[in-house]
C-alpha cells in the first residue's frame, strides 16, 4: 500500500483551501470595488455625511439585505462549483475549500461588526433598538454563512443533478450579484439602463441552462426541475417583501409589525413575477431536447467507428 507524504497531503490540502479562500473574496468583490463604504444607519450615534462613513467588508444595513445574504452565499456556490470541476481531474477535498470560505466570512463579519458596533455606540446604553438591531442583522449574516457552506458542499459533489440544484437555488441571488458588479462600476447615481430587466430575466436564463445541464436522466433530477422552476418564480418574491418589511422605515423598529408587512406583500409580488418561469421552462425543455437529439446522433456515429 502506498503511502502518502505529508508534503504531498498538505499540498494537496492547499489547493482547495485557495479555491475556498478565492471563492469567499469573489463572493464580496463587487461591494469591495464599489467602495465598500458603510450605508449611511438610521441609529448611528453621531451625525455623519454618507461620504464619511467607515470601510466595511460587508454591506450591514436593513437596506442591503438581499445584496448581503447574496454576497455571503455565493462565495461558497463559486467556491464548490470550482471544486467540482478541478474535482473532474484530480483529486480533491472539499473540506479545506469550505474552510477557505468560512475564513474569510468570519474575518469580514469581524472586522465589519467591529465598525458597526463602535459607530452605533453599542454597550453605551441609550436606544434599545440599537441592540435589536445589531442582533438582528448578526443573526441574518451567521443564517447566511451556514447557507453558504450549504451551498458549498452541494455545488462541488460529483453528480451533476446535486450541482445543478445548488446553481437554481442560486440564480436569484446571483443576479443580485451580478447586478451590484454594475453598480460598482457605475455608481448608485446612474444605474446601467438594463439593470431594471437583469433581475427577473437573468435568473431564468441561468435556472434553463442548469435545467439544461441536468437532464432528466435518472429520473429523480425532475426533482431539480421542480424546485427550480419554483425557485425563479418564488425567490424574487421572497426577497421583495423581506426587503419592502426591512425598508420600511415609518415602522421604527416594529419587529411584528415590519413581518406583517412582508407577509401581506408576498402574494401580490408573486403574482406578478410568474413570467421568468415560462422563460426558464422554455430554455430547458428546447435545450434539453437538442441535447438529447444530438447525443442519439452522436452515438451510432461512435458505434460505427468501434465497428
Amino acid at each position: 500500500m502506498t503511502e502518502i507524504s505529508p508534503l504531498v497531503d498538505a499540498r494537496a490540502r492547499a489547493l482547495p483551501f485557495a479555491i475556498g479562500v478565492g471563492g469567499g473574496v469573489l463572493g464580496i468583490l463587487p461591494w469591495l470595488i464599489g467602495g465598500g463604504i458603510l450605508p449611511l444607519q438610521n441609529l448611528w450615534a453621531s451625525a455623519t455625511m454618507p461620504e464619511d462613513m467607515p470601510f466595511v467588508l460587508l454591506p450591514l444595513s436593513q437596506y442591503f439585505a438581499t445584496l448581503l445574504f447574496s454576497v455571503l452565499l455565493l462565495g461558497g456556490v463559486f467556491a464548490g462549483f470550482a471544486v467540482h470541476f478541478v474535482a473532474r481531474r484530480r483529486a480533491v477535498a472539499v473540506w479545506p475549500a469550505a474552510l477557505g470560505v468560512l475564513l474569510v466570512h468570519v474575518i469580514a463579519v469581524v472586522q465589519s461588526f467591529a465598525v458597526l458596533a463602535g459607530g452605533l455606540g453599542l454597550g453605551r446604553g441609550g436606544d434599545s433598538r440599537v441592540m435589536l438591531y445589531f442582533a438582528g442583522l448578526l443573526g441574518g449574516v451567521i443564517a447566511a454563512i451556514l447557507l453558504a457552506q450549504l451551498g458549498c458542499w452541494m455545488t462541488s459533489r460529483r453528480s451533476v443533478g446535486v450541482v445543478a440544484l445548488g446553481v437554481v437555488l442560486a440564480a436569484v441571488p446571483f443576479a443580485n450579484w451580478v447586478g451590484r458588479c454594475f453598480l460598482a462600476v457605475t455608481g448608485d447615481a446612474f444605474p446601467p439602463v438594463f439593470l431594471p430587466y437583469l433581475s427577473p430575466w437573468l435568473p431564468a436564463i441561468v435556472v434553463g441552462a442548469a435545467l439544461v445541464w441536468c437532464g432528466v436522466r435518472p429520473a429523480w433530477r425532475i426533482v431539480v426541475w421542480v424546485v427550480g422552476l419554483l425557485a425563479v418564480w418564488v425567490v424574487p418574491a421572497l426577497f421583495t417583501a423581506i426587503q419592502y418589511g426591512l425598508g420600511m422605515r415609518v415602522l421604527d423598529g416594529d419587529v411584528p409589525e415590519m413581518m406583517r408587512a412582508s407577509v401581506g406583500v408576498f402574494p401580490m409580488v408573486l403574482a406578478e413575477v410568474w413570467q421568468p418561469v415560462i422563460v426558464a421552462l422554455v430554455i430547458g425543455v428546447v435545450g434539453t431536447v437538442v441535447r438529447m437529439v444530438v447525443e442519439r446522433d452522436r452515438t451510432p456515429a461512435v458505434s460505427t467507428r468501434i465497428e
